[in-house]
C-alpha cells in the first residue's frame, strides 16, 4: 500500500453535490446542465482498462475498495478538456511532441454506459493560471515526463511483461500527475493526504471531500504570485458506484 494521511475533518465537504443524471443523459449534456465550463474533471470508465485503473487505486483508500475514477483532466470548455489519457485522441507521434498532453473532446467520453461516473471540482477561481501551467507542461517535458509514466501503466493494464501496480511503485497515473503539477505550480496542493508524490484521481477526490478545512487555511496564506485556493466545490454523477467491466456490452445472439 502507499502511505496516506487521514484528514482531521470530521464531516465530508457539503459543497461537493451529487447531481444525478437524467434518464439516457450523456456526460456532455450533464456538464452543460450543471453549468460546468472550467475546473478539474474526473471520469470513471467501465472498460477493462479503466476498471483496472480503478482497482489499482484501492491502495489510496483506507477501505481498499476500488475508486470511482479512472481519468483526470482540466476543462477548457463544457466540450473539451486537457488531459494525459492512456488512450490516444490523435496521432501516436503527438505523445512525444506534446508530453502526453492531449486536447480531449467530451463527445468521446459522452456515453454514460462507457463512462458512468463524472465529477467537476473547483479548487480555485484562478482558472487562467491553471490553464497556462497546463500548456507549459505540454511544451516542457522537463517539468514532468508524462510519457515515462505512461509506459508502466500501459504495461499494467495490458498485463504485459512483469507488470505490477504502478501506484505501489510510487508512479502516479499520468492524467492525475498532469493535473496535480498544473495546480501545484500555481501553489495549490491537490493531494495533501499523500505522503509521497503518487498522483491518482482517487487522492484528488478524497482531498475535495475531506480536506476542505485544509484549503480554507491555505486560502488565508496564499502568496500573491499563486492562484488563490478555495474550499473545493463541485458536482458529480455516479452511475456505477461499484467498479465493474460493463463496456463494451455483450453481443446479442
Amino acid at each position: 500500500m502507499i502511505t496516506i494521511r487521514r484528514s482531521t475533518s470530521s464531516t465530508a465537504n457539503q459543497s461537493i453535490v451529487l447531481k444525478e443524471s437524467k434518464k439516457k443523459e450523456g456526460n456532455l449534456a450533464w456538464l452543460k446542465r450543471v453549468g460546468a465550463k472550467d475546473g478539474l474533471l474526473l471520469i470513471g470508465g467501465a472498460s477493462t482498462s479503466h476498471f483496472r485503473i480503478r482497482v489499482a487505486q484501492s491502495h489510496a483508500r483506507a477501505d481498499l475498495k476500488p475508486s470511482l475514477w479512472s481519468l483526470a483532466g482540466i476543462l477548457t470548455s463544457n466540450e473539451t478538456f486537457l488531459s494525459a489519457p492512456l488512450e490516444l485522441c490523435g496521432a501516436a507521434s503527438e505523445i512525444a511532441t506534446r508530453n502526453g498532453v492531449q486536447t480531449c473532446r467530451m463527445s468521446d467520453y459522452d456515453d454514460p454506459d462507457q463512462f458512468p461516473n463524472i465529477a467537476v471540482l473547483r479548487f480555485t477561481a484562478d482558472t487562467t493560471m491553471i490553464l497556462d501551467n497546463a500548456n507549459r507542461i505540454a511544451d516542457q517535458r522537463s517539468i514532468i515526463d508524462l510519457p515515462a509514466l505512461m509506459l508502466p501503466w500501459l504495461s499494467y493494464i495490458w498485463i504485459a511483461g512483469k507488470a505490477t501496480n504502478p501506484l505501489s511503485e510510487g508512479l502516479g497515473l499520468p492524467s492525475a500527475a498532469f493535473v496535480e503539477i498544473a495546480y501545484g505550480v500555481a501553489g495549490i496542493e491537490l493531494t495533501p493526504g499523500l505522503s509521497s508524490a503518487t498522483s491518482c484521481p482517487e487522492a484528488i477526490w478524497q482531498a475535495a471531500k475531506w480536506w476542505h478545512d485544509y484549503y480554507v487555511q491555505a486560502s488565508a496564506t496564499t502568496h500573491e504570485d499563486n492562484a488563490r485556493a478555495q474550499s473545493p466545490t463541485g458536482s458529480y454523477a455516479m452511475r456505477q458506484p461499484v467498479a465493474a467491466v460493463d463496456w463494451p456490452p455483450p453481443e446479442k445472439n
